[in-house]
């Protein structure tokens, strides 16, 4: 039996976990979630990995570890970003002409690769760090525009082209 969280929320769970620790296995991934009071199979573990374009990498250190890779994820197709960017934006506002998306730590760039890949008239650039996205657009009302589209895609309101 599974654990009470919708998909999206086992999968910002899982993106949460492994921004907060190294983990190096699927089973060390699956008793993390059960701690956390989520029970999910291997095939389901498998899939939620898959869909969120998660990839070993070695860190710091020689040991091997999950995480979202900026550099592959922008190779990735806009779909795939979609359900990155649906679990780790926390939220996203505009100020005047500039867009500010927060996210989990460490996927900033994923989901500035997501919204770089929408090529939204008036982007003028897009800056990503760790956790925060500076989008700047040309002026207030293409910046309103985005920030709707953005907010549509994230929350399911809006299909992707």
């Amino acid at each position: 039996m599974e654990g009470q969280l919708t998909k999206d929320g086992r999968q910002k769970l899982i993106l949460e976990l492994i921004s907060r620790q190294p983990v190096e296995t699927q089973q060390q991934l699956q008793e993390l979630l059960e701690e956390n009071g989520v029970r999910c199979t291997q095939a389901t573990l498998s899939r939620d990995l898959r869909t969120l374009g998660l990839v070993k990498q070695t860190a710091p250190g020689g040991a091997v570890r999950y995480s979202v890779n900026p550099l592959s994820a922008e190779d990735s197709d806009l779909r795939r970003l979609l359900n990155i960017a649906r679990v780790a934006a926390l939220s996203a506002e505009a100020a005047q002409n500039i867009i500010v998306i927060k996210t989990l730590p460490g996927l900033g760039g994923a989901v500035a690769s997501f919204t770089d890949k929408l090529e939204q008239r008036g982007l003028v650039g897009s800056l990503a760090g760790n956790d925060t996205i500076l989008l700047v657009m040309k002026d207030s009302e293409t910046a309103g525009e985005f920030l709707q589209v953005i907010l549509e895609l994230l929350s399911g309101k809006r299909s992707l082209p």
